[in-house]
């Protein structure tokens, strides 16, 4: 985003003033020889009627600005400046040197028009109506002084008539302020219609962008969830055949033995199945906003007795050894919704990891509480940690439990409900770290602001 789009004065504005401070001083190098070839014209013209001290000041003034002008031009032609450096110095600059040049031009008026003859004096007047017309139309909203210019040559020539009082000198004088009058106005109205359109046009391009990115975004949501359902027909098919064929063998069994065990591959089919419509109408709930937090203070071992005893079996089934720190530390949180997020960790950890440990622990950091998940698998891919916290999304080293990715999610939800912040990266040595961050407790159980 650009900036603040409700006005043209705000970051639009910017963009506008050095795009177009760009493109002026490119093509400044046709006005430079415009000005230099009527400086020649004119020394050469009064080198020899003016009178020397201001003829001298006012050639002095327009070498020295046309030599900043060519050398600041050959400058950025050879190396473009910085957005930056052009708002903090080029324009500053560009500024400057047409103040410079609209004292030297008044100025001019008293060096040249006194000893002009009346022809002359005629192409100067049309040569100082044309200096302004080029401020106008040439100079940009960035480097634009032509109200200076209008107050400082048409000032100047105003009082010069009212002093010499030439032919015509009454309504000459009064022309020139509502020339320059005009000038001011018609210029204000252009350039509100020229910095409203492309403000316009800035707009609309940041509409376009988000536009963009919002379908992207829409698309890749909708072929998640086309995935989630060919996922959800998949997996809950799964359990639900199992089930089905050890009920046929419970029933077929004469034998204790026989029936013990499938009865036991019943219960864990079912289980399985439970868990993923759990996990489903979790993800429904945080979706829907209808999960609100109890707030209260536990203990670190308080958490790894609930989660243990959810994950213990799917655990040791796995061959995944479990192992607890900092049950001392006191957390404030909800106990069952923080249980249900560690447990994700953890089941997301037997699941996918691969490896053969799983470390469980708390520690105080500052004004935190971190609540740390590490396994010993394969660990992550590149771009994983932040891609497996969205919905129906999964990491590119699954297991192969499958699932729907969206347990992950759910935590991230979870433990936004509680303040809290959540992540993931790769291990000291290898695996995944899964980290929970939570506003710390004191030991009277008060809570203390989040970092």
């Amino acid at each position: 985003m650009r900036g603040d789009t409700s006005q043209p004065g705000g970051a639009y504005r910017e963009l506008i003033l050095v795009n177009e401070t760009r493109t002026e001083l490119r093509g400044s190098i046709v006005a430079w020889f415009g000005l230099a070839a009527g400086t020649a014209f004119l020394a050469f013209e009064f080198a020899e009627h003016a009178a020397p001290l201001g003829f001298a000041l006012w050639l002095g003034a327009i070498g020295l600005l046309l030599s900043a002008w060519l050398a600041a031009w050959v400058g950025f032609v050879r190396k473009a400046p910085t957005d930056a450096a052009i708002l903090a110095r080029w324009i500053p600059g560009a500024k400057a040197g047409m103040t410079l040049c609209n004292l030297a031009t008044a100025w001019s008026v008293w060096v040249f028009l006194p000893v002009a003859g009346p022809e002359l004096r005629a192409m100067l007047l049309v040569l100082f109506a044309w200096f302004l017309i080029v401020q106008f139309a040439a100079a940009t909203e960035a480097t634009q002084v032509l109200r200076s210019a209008v107050v400082l040559v048409l000032g100047s020539l105003t009082a010069w008539l009212l002093v010499a009082q030439p032919p015509y000198f009454v309504p000459l004088s009064l022309f020139m302020p509502l020339f320059g009058a005009t000038l001011i106005a018609i210029r204000r109205f252009m350039r509100q219609a020229v910095v409203a359109s492309r403000v316009a046009q800035a707009q609309a391009d940041d509409a376009r962008d988000a536009l963009a990115a919002a379908m992207v975004e829409l698309e890749r949501e909708r072929d998640a969830r086309t995935q989630f359902i060919r996922a959800a027909s998949h997996d809950l098919q799964q359990p639900l055949q199992a089930a089905n064929l050890f009920l046929d063998r419970v029933e077929r069994s004469g034998r204790a033995a026989e029936r013990a065990a499938a009865l036991g591959g019943l219960r864990r089919a079912l289980t399985a199945a439970r868990t993923l419509v759990g996990s489903m109408l979790d993800h429904l709930k945080l979706e829907g906003g209808a999960v609100t937090a109890d707030i209260q203070t536990l203990t670190a071992a308080d958490l790894f007795d609930r989660v243990l005893l959810t994950q213990a079996p799917a655990a040791a089934a796995a061959s995944i050894r479990i192992k607890t720190v900092g049950g001392r530390h006191r957390l404030r949180a909800d106990p069952l919704l923080l249980a249900r997020a560690v447990e994700n960790l953890v089941a997301n950890a037997i699941r996918h990891s691969g490896g053969g440990r799983i470390l469980v622990g708390v520690r105080a950091l500052g004004r935190r509480t971190l609540i740390w998940v590490l396994d010993d698998g394969r660990g992550l891919s590149p771009g994983d940690e932040a891609r497996i916290f969205r919905p129906f999304e999964q990491g590119a080293r699954v297991g192969a439990a499958g699932g729907f990715g969206l347990g992950l999610a759910a935590t991230r939800n979870l433990v936004a409900l509680m303040d809290g912040d959540c992540g993931a990266r790769e291990g000291l040595t290898r695996g995944a770290a899964f980290w929970i961050a939570l506003p710390a407790a004191d030991q009277d159980g008060a809570i203390r602001c989040a970092a």
